[in-house]
């Protein structure tokens, strides 16, 4: 065994299969960011060099995380990591924003990066209709999915609307469960803006991904339904893990009747191509 080769621990729980072991060492490894999204992870030989073990040993394991959609195989090029997406409805009220989520099973939580109250600048007192200079509470989240994460959310509310905001909202608490449950609020509408970026340094170190990976940036206004500002927020979602899917009817607007979304987040895009801002948004006008 060379010195760069590592010591794979037979156990119980593999039941002393090596591929399984494999398995484990390189899911760990996504977990952490070792092996960011969108990245391309050793070659076989490589792999086969690093722990020492066969090649029959390595593309089993490997199968076994592209059948689970972990890792995605592009000829030519490699075998890319690629998180599976998830759908994420805007606008319902069951399923507002990131909390649909954790409908689906998944282990949706938030790390709490920074709270404070600030004072209102010109552009968040227009946004949120109170005095410039007001007191306004900010809160910068991170959403993760299990362990890994999704998205950055910088949020903003009135403080006077939202007092003692920052006692109680915690990382298993979300916002919008507060927002009806303790401030009696309802929801109203929504102004929302989608815009494509790429991941900044400090946006990569928290999103656990490469410098340059594409993104997203919702903006986002909500109104109560007593038509006055709820909240403004900024999330910068990672485009690896969403695609967003417009519905339009025949009229041209955005279908907002009975169960589904009409703006939805959906992984069935392919995101290892070069052209994934431009192709992770997809206009689709119902039939007639």
């Amino acid at each position: 065994m060379t010195a760069k080769q590592k010591d794979l621990v037979l156990d119980s729980y593999t039941n002393g299969l090596l591929y399984l072991q494999l398995e484990t060492e390189l899911k760990q490894k996504m977990i952490s960011g070792e092996y960011a999204v969108g990245e391309r992870i050793p070659t076989e030989p490589e792999l086969c060099e690093e722990y020492g073990v066969s090649r029959i040993t390595v593309r089993r394991a490997v199968q076994d995380l592209v059948e689970e959609g972990l890792l995605k195989k592009v000829r030519g090029r490699g075998t890319f990591v690629a998180v599976p997406k998830y759908v994420v409805g805007i606008g319902s009220g069951r399923d507002r924003g990131f909390d649909g989520l954790s409908r689906q099973g998944m282990q949706t939580s938030y790390q709490i990066i920074e709270g404070k109250e600030i004072p209102a600048n010109e552009s968040i007192a227009e946004r949120l209709g109170v005095t410039l200079g007001d007191d306004v509470t900010y809160l910068r989240r991170l959403v993760l999915e299990g362990e890994v994460p999704l998205a950055i959310d910088d949020l903003f509310v009135s403080a006077a609307a939202f007092p003692g905001l920052l006692e109680r909202i915690g990382e298993d608490v979300s916002f919008y469960s507060l927002v009806t449950r303790v401030y009696g609020y309802r929801f109203g509408e929504e102004d929302l803006t989608l815009e494509a970026s790429s991941t900044r340094g400090d946006e990569a170190r928290l999103l656990r991904c490469m410098v340059g990976a594409p993104l997203f940036v919702l903006r986002k206004l909500v109104l109560r339904a007593d038509g006055h500002p709820l909240h403004y927020s900024k999330s910068v979602i990672r485009a690896d893990r969403i695609s967003y899917r417009f519905h339009v009817n025949r009229g041209g607007d955005l279908e907002k009747d009975g169960g589904a979304d009409p703006f939805l987040v959906t992984g069935d895009l392919d995101t290892n191509g070069p052209d994934i801002v431009s192709a992770a948004t997809e206009m689709v006008t119902l039939s007639a």
